[in-house]
């Protein structure tokens, strides 16, 4: 039987942003103070872990992140990739409270080169199944951003990927500087399993995902 391969997706740690901007892709925003201490906590569960890559989103707040990551693992180069970047959407540099007006919907009418759903998740995808041709049986690190990881999470979950993900999943799940676990058995087995964990507040208990714990128990 083939070793499981596990990708450690880590949110990067909390961005400076004092005028509550949606920053997407705009350059310029690094992280706060506790987004540094969110890096460290994540890094140092990380440490303990035998990776064989790790990669990250090209924009600053990931890059920022992925420094405290790399520093336990010197031997390896950071792979950066647009493949696992922040959702590309027309509100960056928007006050944050236009998205709370809209209910978090911010896929509503989106054409290219903005982004669906669906296509942050073929993304995603794509770097999952490159990550498991090419580090098959291993373990590898990925610094992204909540959304994309929250639509992945729907897809590794067995849901319907749906654009007003937001609310119901950060209720407890992808805070800045936490890790989502995905641990795959085969090349070709089923989805994933998702295990959770914010070591800044929680330490290194992993958690379990399942829909009920991100949905609600079923009525």
């Amino acid at each position: 039987m083939s070793r499981p391969t596990l990708i450690h997706f880590l949110r990067h740690g909390r961005v400076e942003n004092p005028d509550n901007l949606f920053y997407g892709h705009l350059p310029g925003f690094g992280l706060s103070e506790l987004g540094r201490a969110q890096a460290q906590a994540a890094a140092g569960v990380l440490a303990k872990r035998p990776l064989a890559a790790i990669f990250a989103s090209p924009l600053q707040r990931a890059q920022e992140t992925v420094k405290y990551v790399s520093a336990y693992h010197p031997h390896l180069a950071v792979q950066t990739t647009d493949l696992i970047i922040e959702i590309r959407i027309p509100f960056d540099g928007h006050p944050e409270q236009e998205l709370v007006d809209r209910g978090w919907d911010s896929f509503a009418g989106n054409e290219p080169p903005f982004e669906q759903p669906a296509d942050i998740v073929r993304r995603m995808r794509k770097f999952i199944d490159r990550t498991l041709e090419d580090y098959r049986g291993c373990e590898v690190a990925a610094i992204t951003h909540g959304d994309p990881l929250a639509l992945t999470m729907l897809w590794a979950l067995g849901q319907p990927v749906q654009s007003k993900v937001r609310l119901p999943l950060y209720k407890n799940h992808m805070a800045t500087g936490s890790i989502t676990t995905f641990t795959f058995d085969g090349v070709d087995g089923p989805l994933p399993r998702v295990q959770y964990r914010f070591p800044y507040a929680t330490g290194e208990r992993a958690v379990d995902v399942t829909v009920s714990s991100v949905w609600g128990d079923p009525a």
